[in-house]
């Protein structure tokens, strides 16, 4: 077989495909405005979890797939394999429908038939990862791909696949986020101090459960300083929220926050899961974090793997879920705000590492591709 035309990068139609999650959703919307932005049209698949985050896909024209996990007995993967044909099916005739000329897959099992679907037209697939190991959907989709951009300089997963298509581009971030980078707010003697708890897009029980009983072992002193954004879907936060205001803390407590730029920005320290968009929205605006990675589920190698490497680039503190203790947290609490300097530190640390120009870069990546170049960035 000849060498592939080269396609025109002009108004050409990109095709993405996402799961339900904000970490996988977040870099696509990411990558899409930026398509549009250089001209070109762009269309994200993904499920009916992904098309809840209406502010991420507000005017980005998108499908819901039918999506189904593998995971269960025989019946559970029969019933999963016909969802998938039935996805597969759908994705294609949009996709042929539309002229699409190139698929982009960011992970997440309902990621899978669109690529799949693109296969079986003939287009080029890329595939992203954002973590330091591929996911579950891009492993099965690593043999029909014609390139991987990662967010990381070293990926595992990826063995036995050309070098030479795989490109560091780093983990697309959304707009909101990079219009929030701005240098590390001053930390007054008897100032505010601004402390963000967030969950990750599935929020976290645990954060809930945990933190409030630790700021109240805080000195009085230190509680009259705290202003706490926290993200927790209980039904008790309404009655922590009093509790904590009573004990002289400010605070404000929502099952999830769409403002997330605006709270990093003004965030002495953040209390995070360690999911890789949580960590590329931390990196991009430079903030500090108390690191908790997820203890159970796919994630939890992912996320111990992504605490360890930051809290080793200074970025902040890696704190296991099990040792996550109202008495624990309070110590670590009490110490960081005791000597600011090192939240300082830490947030140097993190915006050094950031990239902000990961979609851009990913962005050139798949011209390159559809310009019938290997995917390498220049």
């Amino acid at each position: 077989m000849g060498p592939r035309p080269a396609r025109n990068v002009s108004n050409a139609t990109i095709a993405l495909a996402a799961g339900g999650t904000g970490g996988h959703l977040f870099p696509a919307e990411a990558l899409a405005r930026e398509l549009i932005a250089r001209g070109h049209c762009a269309v994200i698949y993904t499920e009916r979890r992904g098309a809840a985050y209406t502010q991420a896909l507000q005017g980005l024209d998108h499908v819901v797939l039918p999506a189904r996990s593998l995971a269960g007995g025989p019946v559970g993967k029969l019933a999963a394999a016909w969802t998938i044909a039935r996805a597969t099916w759908r994705a294609r005739r949009d996709l042929g429908r539309r002229g699409a000329a190139l698929m982009v897959g960011f992970g997440g099992y309902p990621s899978f038939a669109p690529a799949l679907a693109a296969k079986s037209l003939g287009l080029p697939l890329l595939l992203h990862e954002q973590a330091t190991r591929l996911s579950l959907a891009n492993r099965k989709l690593l043999r029909f791909a014609s390139g991987v951009a990662t967010s990381f300089p070293r990926i595992d997963g990826a063995e036995g696949f050309d070098p030479a298509r795989i490109v560091e581009t780093g983990n697309p971030v959304r707009r909101a986020i990079l219009d929030a980078r701005a240098p590390y707010p001053e930390i007054a003697d008897a100032g505010p101090l601004q402390l963000l708890v967030v969950g990750g897009s599935q929020s976290a029980r645990v954060f809930g459960e945990v933190v409030p009983p630790a700021l109240l072992a805080l000195p009085d002193s230190l509680r009259a300083r705290l202003r706490l954004a926290l993200q927790y879907k209980g039904d008790d936060a309404e009655t922590i929220a009093v509790r904590l205001g009573g004990a002289g803390v400010q605070a404000e407590i929502r099952p999830f926050f769409d403002d997330m730029g605006v709270r990093l920005r003004a965030a002495h320290l953040v209390i995070a899961r360690a999911g890789a968009t949580t960590a590329a929205d931390l990196l991009a605006v430079g903030r500090p974090a108390v690191f908790v990675p997820i203890p159970h589920g796919g994630s939890r190698l992912e996320q111990r793997r992504n605490a360890e490497a930051l809290a080793e680039a200074g970025v902040g503190w890696c704190v296991s879920e099990p040792s996550l203790t109202a008495a624990s947290l309070a110590a670590l609490l009490g110490d960081l705000f005791a000597a600011p300097q090192r939240l300082q530190r830490a947030a140097q640390a993190a915006a050094d590492l950031g990239r902000p120009r990961a979609a851009q870069a990913l962005a050139d990546v798949v011209e390159r591709m559809l310009a019938g170049h290997a995917p390498a960035a220049e």
